[in-house]
């Protein structure tokens, strides 16, 4: 699904809306996706200690190479 015109006055106001203080959580909109929120809730996977231990280690790898 494309950027349609009411999507893309959406992420224009939501951006706006965070600028002025509103929190991340409310938007109806996905910034990183560029899609309406709804349509990607699933793509969007919360930090374990686990998986930010491993991507740590992996940062740290690559500086050492």
């Amino acid at each position: 699904m494309g950027l349609t015109k009411k999507l893309a006055a959406a992420l224009k106001r939501d951006d706006e809306r965070e600028e002025a203080g509103m929190h991340a959580d409310d938007r109806v909109t996905c910034y990183s996706h560029q899609s309406w929120a709804e349509d990607c809730e699933g793509r969007h996977r919360k930090p374990s200690a686990g998986s930010l231990l491993a991507e740590h280690n992996e940062l740290q790898r690559r500086r050492m190479q």
